[in-house]
């Protein structure tokens, strides 16, 4: 099923989004042990996935956390008048609303091209991020750890949505917040999403399409300016304003 997202109109406004799915680099970090046995020693905490098409955000259990970073590499350098991120959701859990907070990271993460742990299939084991490190390589030799497991992150800066079902997008509200902040910081290392887990904390999880999944259900950053610059950036698309696009 289509999902259907009608930018808001901004008298004068042109809107800047990134939808190339290469310019998304995002992966899924697993808060738990037990991935799986064929591997000897392997276990979520150190697990990477970021070659999966589906990323969760909460729990389905007690102690199964789980949480997605995410890296815009399209944003350039003019700050808009307004923002949003948005994400699609794919399945959920239960169907209890639930608020994810996004928050910009203090650390560089690499994506890693694992795939998704119950599948069996480890095509690069330790390539990228985990729940216990911003870059995990094979046999440890230039891995970066996390200060915190589970992301290094300013939780100051935040943006918030309410995921209320399944099949549709999901509206960042106020991203400008993140901006603003790696233009004070100097440092877009990029975001993490993170499920409030109220109760039911059990069932929390939300989870949400890829950059992996394609171009239609990819996560995307909508960028709204009333009197736009001049767009240098190879990375940006102009799109007429009041668009509405079915996805």
């Amino acid at each position: 099923m289509l999902g259907l997202v009608c930018l808001p109109s901004l008298v004068g406004a042109r809107v800047d989004t990134l939808r190339d799915t290469s310019e998304v680099y995002d992966a899924i970090i697993y808060g738990w042990r037990d991935c799986n046995s064929e591997i000897t020693g392997e276990n979520c905490l150190r697990y990477n996935g970021g070659a999966v098409a589906h990323m969760g955000v909460g729990k389905t259990a007690e102690d199964r956390e789980s949480r997605v970073v995410f890296r815009l590499e399209g944003y350039g350098d003019s700050l808009p008048d307004s923002s949003e991120f948005l994400v699609y959701c794919h399945v959920e859990a239960d169907t209890a609303d639930r608020r994810v907070f996004l928050y910009p990271l203090l650390r560089q993460f690499f994506e890693g091209s694992e795939n998704n742990y119950n599948l069996g299939d480890y095509p690069q084991p330790d390539s990228g991020v985990t729940w216990e490190h911003a870059y995990l390589d094979d046999g440890d030799r230039d891995s970066v750890c996390w200060s915190n497991p589970g992301g290094d992150y300013d939780s100051a800066y935040v943006c918030t949505t309410r995921v209320t079902g399944e099949g549709q997008w999901f509206v960042f509200k106020g991203f400008n917040r993140i901006l603003n902040y790696w233009d004070s910081t100097g440092e877009a290392y990029g975001f993490i999403l993170v499920n409030e887990n109220a109760e039911p904390e059990t069932t929390s999880r939300k989870t949400t399409k890829s950059s992996e999944t394609g171009t239609m259900y990819a996560p995307m950053l909508l960028m709204y300016f009333a009197d736009p610059p001049a767009f240098t950036s190879r990375r940006r698309r102009l799109i007429e304003e009041e668009l509405c696009s079915s996805y």
